[in-house]
């Protein structure tokens, strides 16, 4: 009875999602206006959402097991849904519809209801469970979203701005802007686009336009099996990525019943630990960097702040971090450090680890490193 019900509230979803764009399905994906909707209508579904609301929902369930709960059932809906688009259209159909020269838009909008109602569901998924760690997405900043389904396609633009930061010129805070991220990064996307919708498509991938094809390509073929997995690897990665970022934010937060000026510093202390001369992947501590510096919201003058502390070695900046002599704000700066340090993964620069906590007048407890690296890893 209850799978009844739940596969008549599935096709009920799918009809109304059809009805959103029954005008002109075609052009809807083709020009992208599709997504924007199911965007928008995420974010508005979900302004109320608070962490305090799965806590009542779920009690006595910690945020992990939450978000498990929440992945475990949306999977389940997107493979119910997947199955029901196979009986309207198949795969194999799907493809031959492609390669007869239907373009990938035209073959999407024949399950337009299907693939928009999934694609609302793993949205929703990802913004929920950022919820749930309180690390929130910004709402003026979709592209966050976005980035989780990138993960799950094997694209880490991360890494992307990562080897384009070791790679510019004299290091500055242009590293925390969009110019040296996108410098790699249409590239990798092409690479996987062009293996869902063929050279042809992968060629009109421009910034603009990467939302218009590759959403529509995650869910061709749009089988029940590919949905399910595909969802649960959104929902992992989104614990992951969620995860690390409400730890630092946490720290963050903390700054900010002092001066202002101790919040700036994190940014450099995880650019000298994490970033700086590093020959091992620097990924998560670029992305880390880049979470602190939007929730701070770095003003130009500030950012040329940062831009001095970043530019100058790093016995000048432990200059400076001497000057610290409240204990609180250094135990706040030192979990910083050990989070930066531990996500590029490497112990080559355990000496510069060893030398901050001296100037912070901190203990340098191996065991006290070892339970900061299970918190972020």
């Amino acid at each position: 009875m209850k799978e009844k019900k739940n596969l008549d509230s599935i096709k009920s979803q799918i009809n109304q999602f059809k009805m959103m764009f029954k005008e002109n399905p075609v052009e809807e994906i083709k020009s992208g206006s599709w997504f924007t909707k199911i965007l928008q209508l995420v974010l508005e579904d979900s302004r109320n959402l608070s962490a305090e609301y799965f806590v009542r929902k779920y009690i006595g369930l910690d945020k992990e097991s939450i978000a498990r709960r929440l992945i475990k059932t949306t999977s389940n809906y997107t493979a119910i849904t997947g199955g029901l688009a196979g009986a309207a259209a198949s795969a194999a159909e799907l493809s031959t519809l492609v390669s007869g020269g239907w373009s990938l838009a035209a073959a999407g909008a024949v399950l337009i209801g299907e693939i928009s109602y999934i694609t609302y569901l793993q949205l929703k998924l990802i913004y929920e469970i950022s919820v749930i760690y309180n690390a929130k997405l910004d709402r003026n900043d979709p592209e966050d979203l976005i980035t989780i389904f990138w993960y799950s396609l094997g694209i880490n633009k991360w890494e992307e701005a990562s080897n384009a930061i070791l790679k510019a010129g004299p290091r500055s805070t242009e590293y925390l802007g969009r110019k040296a991220l996108r410098s790699g990064l249409r590239k990798s996307i092409q690479n996987v686009v062009g293996k869902l919708g063929g050279q042809k498509l992968a060629r009109k991938i421009t910034e603009k336009a990467l939302l218009k094809f590759i959403v529509p390509g995650i869910n061709i073929p749009i089988a029940a099996s590919v949905n399910k997995v595909f969802t649960k690897k959104l929902g992992n990665n989104a614990v992951k990525t969620f995860k690390r970022r409400s730890i630092t934010l946490e720290s963050i937060d903390k700054l900010k019943k002092f001066d202002r000026h101790f919040q700036l510093l994190s940014i450099p202390l995880i650019y000298h630990i994490g970033i700086f001369d590093q020959k091992n992947k620097i990924d998560k501590v670029v992305e880390m960097q880049n979470t602190v510096v939007k929730y701070l919201n770095i003003n130009s003058g500030e950012e040329e702040i940062i831009d001095d502390l970043i530019s100058i070695n790093f016995e000048d900046f432990c200059e400076i971090l001497s000057e610290i002599d409240d204990k609180k704000i250094s135990k706040i700066l030192g979990d910083i450090m050990v989070y930066s340090y531990h996500l590029t993964g490497s112990t080559n620069d355990e000496k510069k680890l060893q030398k901050l906590f001296h100037i912070l007048s901190l203990d340098f407890s191996k065991i006290y490193i070892e339970t900061l690296k299970k918190e972020i890893i």
